[in-house]
């Protein structure tokens, strides 16, 4: 299975979020597509026909074609040649699970690495703000409640889709992923939201509407969510368009039937947090794809609302045809079900070596043109985001007597990152494994704990020396600074090799057991591998965990046992503490010594600093 590549006309759908499996459509029987509005309804009478023969239709649906059901938009469509549609006709779909999928993909980019340049969009801030400022002037006349106003960027690219379109699904996890190779471009699409889906009378949407970005750790990311479920402007917006998609399912559902499921959730993904909502309901067996379509598409929550006067403005003020972006992406089965994405986060790779991505926002009356055009950033960060692969780490002290050491406090920050970054997590499972390897160790061990993406675990155990009470750790402060919105640095991850290199650098400069940083506005943050410990005032004080620190596990006990306070730290600090100290969970607390290197003067107060009574945590 492996060993397949997608083949021109493969429609390959994806979801890597929840339930990590794939349908993949290949050697199609037809090709179904249409340039012209006019030709518009024969094309998806023909889908229909197909699934009523026991066919499959896999593709998508331009933004441009709703301009086929609107008198007042079809005057406006210019024919420009490209498709108002794309659908293969296949005989089967092949379910595959996401490792086969990564495969198939791996396969057909083995060769060639991808690269693209940075996106430039069509619209400048100061372009943007003039069409922003007519959008305002129709929002003050009533003509409209909400438009989305929509931007392009285009970039050049180069090297295997498939590789590309790897790297952005491990950036991106997302439900309504896919992949569409057609002749002369491929679709990669990386959406989180549904447009479309029915089994057999229902028919569901859950618009998305509302975005704000990620916290750097768990709690930053609870209270985030918090404020965009309370957010007033965003509230409104996304329940406009939950009205706007009430009024378009009325007009093909059973009378009474429109149900709004779920209102106002907020999902997390990789890089932004998304305000969604569920709306349901039921429609008669004879209600096919093309009446369906006819009413409901494009989404409302790329359009605005009144959604005819609101597409009728952003057509004026957009540069061109939005194409595949904001229309849908998906496929129908034999039967009549369906289901679709709304083809946000997509991505058009030419053959010639161009690409193309939209990106927009929802502007209403009080919405201000410099955060709208930063959210049509964001969204595009996906794209640009350098997530590099990696596992999430435990380090864990193990004495026969006592088992490992703080084992409760591992688990629950392992926990924590695994739902932070959407990685599989299987306490029992962990616990298990845990209990097997330790029926192997002679003598206390240090582990190493190792938690992939899909909750493979990998463990290994080296002998642990006792701890010599009385040693000093040599310490320097590294010139080279940190960044406290680097996320990476809230979790423990493999992704550490900016520490492990600056400690290695100084150990072979100075001969230092550990190196010491700050962040970028001069606060002190971390050791490369410990927590740092200053005694000032008879107090032991720690960084403070929003400067990019590291939520140790010896730290939170020491923390809740109030040995140690949290604290703004600075060199200046460093240089009238009383004692310094680093620590973790193998270690416990240990003193600290700061040395002079050819980069930075000692630390002279610490030379012969003080006692403090070393504390380590049993449990």
């Amino acid at each position: 299975m492996s060993q397949r590549t997608l083949k021109t006309g493969s429609v390959l759908l994806l979801d890597v979020l929840k339930r990590r499996t794939a349908l993949l459509f290949d050697a199609p029987k037809e090709i179904v597509t249409c340039t012209r509005l006019k030709d518009v309804e024969a094309a998806l009478l023909r889908l229909e026909a197909a699934q009523k023969t026991g066919l499959y239709a896999a593709g998508f649906l331009a933004y441009e074609l709703g301009f086929a059901f609107e008198e007042k938009l079809r005057s406006r469509f210019e024919e420009t040649g490209e498709p108002l549609m794309w659908f293969g006709l296949y005989e089967r779909a092949q379910e595959l699970s996401l490792s086969e999928a990564v495969g198939i993909l791996e396969a057909g980019g083995e060769d060639t690495s991808p690269s693209f340049s940075k996106p430039a969009f069509d619209m400048g801030p100061e372009a943007y703000g003039t069409a922003f400022s007519q959008v305002q002037d129709h929002l003050a006349k009533g003509d409209i409640y909400q438009v989305n106003l929509t931007l392009r960027a285009r970039f050049q690219q180069q090297g295997a889709p498939e590789r590309l379109f790897q790297d952005l699904l491990r950036r991106q996890p997302v439900e309504f992923a896919s992949f569409l190779k057609l002749e002369d471009r491929t679709v990669l699409s990386l959406s989180p939201e549904l447009f479309l889906e029915r089994h057999g009378e229902t028919l569901r949407t859950r618009p998305m509407k509302g975005t704000e970005p990620r916290g750097r750790f768990a709690s930053e990311d609870a209270r985030i969510a918090r404020d965009l479920a309370k957010d007033a402007k965003q509230r409104s917006e996304n329940i406009m368009i939950v009205d706007l998609m009430r009024n378009d399912l009325s007009r093909i559902a059973e009378t009474g039937s429109v149900k709004v499921k779920k209102l106002c959730e907020v999902e997390r993904y990789q890089s932004v947090q998304q305000m969604t909502s569920t709306v349901e309901a039921a429609v008669p067996k004879t209600t096919g794809f093309s009446e369906i379509i006819r009413h409901l598409f494009p989404c409302g929550s790329i359009t605005g609302a009144p959604k005819l006067s609101a597409m009728q403005i952003a057509h004026n003020l957009e540069t061109g045809p939005r194409g595949v972006y904001t229309g849908s992406i998906g496929y129908l089965a034999p039967g009549g079900d369906f289901r679709f994405n709304v083809a946000i986060r997509t991505l058009v790779l030419r053959n010639d070596g161009t690409g193309e991505a939209g990106t927009g926002s929802g502007v209403i009356f009080d919405s201000k043109a410099d955060q709208e055009y930063d959210e049509c950033a964001l969204k595009l960060k996906f794209m640009t985001e350098d997530v590099p692969e990696f596992d999430l780490i435990e380090t864990m002290a193990y004495a026969p007597d006592t088992g490992y050491m703080l084992l409760d406090r591992h688990m629950q920050r392992l926990q924590k990152s695994a739902a932070y970054f959407g990685f599989e997590f299987d306490r029992p499972a962990l616990n298990d494994r845990l209990a097997r390897e330790a029926a192997n160790y002679k003598g206390s061990q240090r582990v190493r704990l190792l938690l992939g993406r899909s909750g493979d675990i990998s463990i290994s155990a080296t002998e642990l020396p006792p701890v010599d009470r009385g040693t000093l750790f040599n310490l320097v402060l590294a010139t080279e600074t940190t960044r406290s919105d680097d996320r990476f640095l809230f979790h423990k991850t493999t992704n550490r090799a900016f520490y492990d290199e600056t400690r290695a650098r100084y150990q072979a400069e100075t001969g230092c057991q550990e190196v010491l940083f700050a962040n970028e506005r001069g606060h002190l943050t971390e050791g490369s591998f410990t927590t740092l410990f200053l005694k000032i005032g008879g107090r032991l004080l720690t960084p403070a965990l929003e400067h990019g620190v590291l939520p140790g596990t010896f730290r939170e006990g020491l923390l809740e046992r109030g040995l140690a306070v949290e604290a703004d730290l600075s060199r200046a600090d460093l240089e009238r503490a009383e004692a310094v100290f680093v620590g973790n969970s193998v270690r416990g607390l240990v003193r600290g010594r700061m040395i002079a290197t050819e980069k930075t003067e000692p630390a002279s107060t610490l030379q012969n600093a003080g006692a403090l009574e070393e504390n380590r945590l049993s449990g």
